[in-house]
């Protein structure tokens, strides 16, 4: 970039939820993202739930995603979306799981995909990891 400016990066993404355990069942069982359990932190006593990938550092290859209770009367929408390695199966577990299906899974150009509604209203996009052609 022109000027020594550094470029931006998402690192954290967080969604207020109505229930804390519920939505960490939506998105840890049933959709299978390695969130961690419940907890609180030293000087932040509010419980949440996280997941990251990557390693806080120098490069920034990092990515935080955060579960928190949503504050009395506040609206919870957001679009999120995930990669997994089969899309079929987590469709499956959504469908047993009730979860609303917004887009059914459909073959594109770059795979499989499909979008969901969580329990909290917001949208959920699932990508099917690539496959290498045989």
């Amino acid at each position: 970039m022109a000027g020594g400016a550094t470029s931006a990066r998402l690192i954290e993404v967080e969604l207020r939820v109505r229930d804390l355990e519920r939505a960490l069942h939506f998105y840890r069982d049933v959709i299978g993202l390695p969130f961690g359990d419940v907890e609180t932190h030293a000087g932040d006593n509010i419980r949440h739930a996280h997941v990251t990938w990557g390693e806080w550092g120098e490069r920034g290859e990092f990515l935080m995603v955060n579960l928190y209770p949503a504050v009395e009367g506040e609206i919870t929408r957001a679009r999120v979306g995930f990669v997994v390695d089969e899309l079929e199966p987590v469709h499956a577990r959504l469908l047993s799981a009730g979860a609303r299906v917004i887009t059914a899974p459909e073959r594109r150009p770059w795979g499989a995909s499909a979008t969901y509604e969580d329990p909290d209203g917001n949208t959920v996009s699932l990508s099917e990891r690539p496959h290498p052609t045989d």
